[in-house]
């Protein structure tokens, strides 16, 4: 039996629910598999001898790095699952912008917050990483693709082709012509592009697509009424560290986006 295990960091264990709505995925999986350590879904666990780790979560607190560093250390592959495990998520977007102390203080106030914390990170940048599956949440059925596929000893691929792609497909009309924000053009699909089907700009949960042209993303959302500023800031919402890639027309912090 190929020994499993799935870990929640810092985040809201959202992605940890798509994996328990896989349902009947699950029941087939658990022919071949044993799940040895998943908290939110079962008391018994052990973090020992993993075959495949699933990281959810932002490394936030020294709690979650010493969590996850154990992890890596009893598991052959470790994959990091939603956009908090794979890019710092949305709890990261103002790391650039505004220190630790200044963050902590306007949420928890002058008492501060009990545990020692540390500004939102993305997995890979405490540990090494094998396989992302981005997404807020992940897609339930690339998580039953990617488990296959490491059970078959395959590597799961996924081509980082842009959310436009999926939208042409579903025949959608263009929310960027109609006026509306949308990060598509920009951003790794693989969601089968729900928001934008349901007349909603894509937010770029799934981090980058290959080669994203972040330049004329800006240019088309400010020749809809956005500012600069404001383009820049809308684009860096779900991509935490990978957000230095936004440079554009001199609106620059310490880290380059």
């Amino acid at each position: 039996m190929v020994r499993i295990g799935i870990m929640g960091l810092t985040g809201c264990s959202g992605c940890q629910c798509e994996i328990l709505n896989c349902q009947e995925a699950l029941l087939k999986m658990l022919k071949r598999v044993s799940i040895n350590f998943f908290p939110l879904a079962q008391d018994d666990n052990s973090l020992e001898d993993l075959d495949i780790l699933f990281v959810e979560g932002s490394v936030t607190t020294e709690e979650d790095e010493r969590k996850v560093k154990k992890g890596r250390e009893v598991s052959s592959l470790l994959v990091a699952i939603g956009s908090c495990a794979c890019y710092g998520g949305v709890q990261s977007q103002r790391n650039d912008e505004v220190s630790l102390t200044e963050m902590v203080k306007a949420v928890y106030g002058e008492k501060g917050v009990p545990v020692k914390v540390s500004k939102p990170r993305a997995v890979s940048e405490v540990v090494e990483v094998d396989y992302e599956l981005p997404g807020c949440p992940l897609d339930k059925k690339q998580f039953v693709y990617t488990v296959a596929s490491l059970l078959s000893g395959v590597k799961p691929f996924f081509p980082k082709i842009p959310v436009c792609h999926e939208c042409k497909l579903s025949e959608n009309e263009c929310l960027i012509l109609k006026g509306i924000p949308c990060q598509g053009p920009v951003t790794f699909s693989g969601c089968g592009a729900p928001c934008t089907s349901a007349g909603v700009g894509c937010q770029g949960c799934r981090g980058n697509c290959d080669f994203p042209n972040f330049e004329e993303m800006v240019s088309l959302l400010t020749q809809r009424g956005l500012s600069v500023e404001d383009a820049v800031k809308f684009l860096k919402v779900f991509r935490g560290y990978t957000a230095k890639e936004i440079k554009v027309r001199g609106v620059v912090d310490e880290k380059g986006a």
